[in-house]
């Protein structure tokens, strides 16, 4: 069980309103080098599987539940939670500490306001989420 004295909140944006909220989701969706990474995870569906914790989550967790397609690399975790540290510095997620039974501490992550609207299928305030990989096709790419 996680203790609130082992939680350190880390986030500029807990309490936006949704407008806010949706225009700062939108304006990331554009950003090239950034949508790389938030492409990426929307592909693996990340928004959707921390959503779907209903509290917060470990990068061990959200990995294993990326399996077969992780089953290969014994370093996805770790890979991962830097996918998930760069999410959390542009307010898509917020990150807690927690200490480990065995003295280790891992960071545990929950959907913030704005990382809502890449949750996919999310019929309450519709997503983002179908037109991050639109930026990547071949035809919309070349344009830009």
């Amino acid at each position: 069980m996680v203790s609130k004295e082992s939680h350190l909140k880390h986030s500029s944006h807990y309490e936006e309103d949704d407008d806010e909220a949706f225009a700062y989701a939108l304006q990331l969706s554009t950003y090239h080098i950034f949508s790389t990474a938030l492409n990426a995870s929307v592909e693996l569906k990340l928004f959707d599987i921390v959503a779907g914790a209903g509290t917060v989550i470990s990068a061990a967790e959200i990995t294993s539940r990326l399996v077969p397609t992780t089953e290969a690399n014994p370093d996805a975790a770790a890979m991962l939670d830097r996918l998930l540290s760069l999410l959390v510095s542009r307010s898509l997620l917020t990150c807690s500490a927690h200490t480990l039974e065995d003295g280790s501490s891992e960071r545990l992550y929950e959907l913030a306001p704005a990382g809502k609207y890449f949750v996919e299928n999310d019929e309450e305030k519709g997503s983002l989420a179908p037109m991050v990989p639109l930026a990547f096709h071949r035809a919309t790419f070349g344009i830009m």
